[in-house]
């Protein structure tokens, strides 16, 4: 889940731009990609007329897309984790974020999830 990290604090984000703007708790591991997701880690009161949502309403809205990026761990291994970014900021997002710094690792692939039904 996009909101829960394990040992990583959750403060709130406002995420997008105009009157697309919209207030999530999301963790604090957006320090070096934020600007490529038009996601802005809140400092003091939160701006006037920006609602305070979840990820899952703010996702069916179409306010916000998850996006997965992978990155080799200390230990060697592949990991991925699922990030959050700002609908106006998703054409550009996955060219941004390829080489970019994510929680000390180097950004190897991102890619938009999908899910296929069979049957």
């Amino acid at each position: 889940m996009a909101t829960r990290i394990s040992g990583v604090e959750n403060v709130p984000h406002i995420i997008g731009t105009g009157d697309n703007r919209v207030l999530l708790v999301l963790p604090d591991v957006y320090n070096n990609v934020g600007s490529s997701l038009g996601v802005v880690k809140l400092v003091g009161d939160p701006p006037a007329g920006v609602p305070s949502t979840t990820v899952g309403r703010a996702v069916a809205e179409g306010l916000v897309r998850k996006i997965k990026v992978s990155y080799i761990a200390a230990n060697g291994k592949r990991k991925t984790s699922e990030l959050i970014v700002a609908v106006d900021k998703s054409m550009q997002a996955r060219a941004a974020l390829i080489g970019a710094t994510f929680r000390n690792f180097k950004i190897k692939t991102a890619y938009y999830p999908t899910h296929i039904q069979l049957g």
